[in-house]
């Protein structure tokens, strides 16, 4: 899933699922937050959202011709994702679990190289927290968020 901070403050947070052939895309419109200063509010919706990534398979897609973020970017009223990435910072968040129960959570910001270079993981940066809680994982989100670039 992913943790994506707007130029306004505005956090998006975004589950991912894989479609029977094996993309990865956005599931559905992400959850919206004001802002990241509420650890617990934050940790909360993260928590939510990884909950709901990859618990069900999306039906297969040709991914030309409807592109993941179709509906992503008409719900925002742009054009292009390059025109949605302007300033906005990252983070994917992935969690293993011990039966249903978060484990552990591996953080990865990510550099903004804008529309041709994309959102990249800063593989340096990655930091992997054992979950004890919404509000320590919201924490570990908002240090992170300090090292993605925009």
């Amino acid at each position: 899933m992913s943790v994506e901070l707007q130029r306004d403050g505005r956090v998006f947070i975004q589950p991912y699922s894989k479609t029977w052939e094996g993309a990865s895309i956005g599931d559905g419109l992400p959850s919206v937050i004001a802002s990241m200063t509420d650890a617990q509010v934050l940790g909360s919706s993260i928590v939510a959202a990884l909950h709901a990534s990859n618990r069900r398979p999306l039906p297969n897609r040709n991914l030309r011709v409807d592109p993941p973020d179709r509906e992503f970017l008409e719900w925002l009223g742009l054009r292009t994702y390059g025109q949605y990435m302007k300033g906005v910072r990252t983070l994917s968040v992935r969690a293993a679990y011990d039966n249903d129960d978060i484990a552990e959570v591996m953080i990865t910001p990510e550099r903004n190289g804008g529309p041709r270079g994309g959102f990249t993981p800063l593989s340096d940066e990655r930091r992997t927290v054992m979950f004890e809680s919404p509000e320590q994982l919201g924490r570990a989100v908002q240090e992170a968020m300090k090292r993605a670039t925009a």
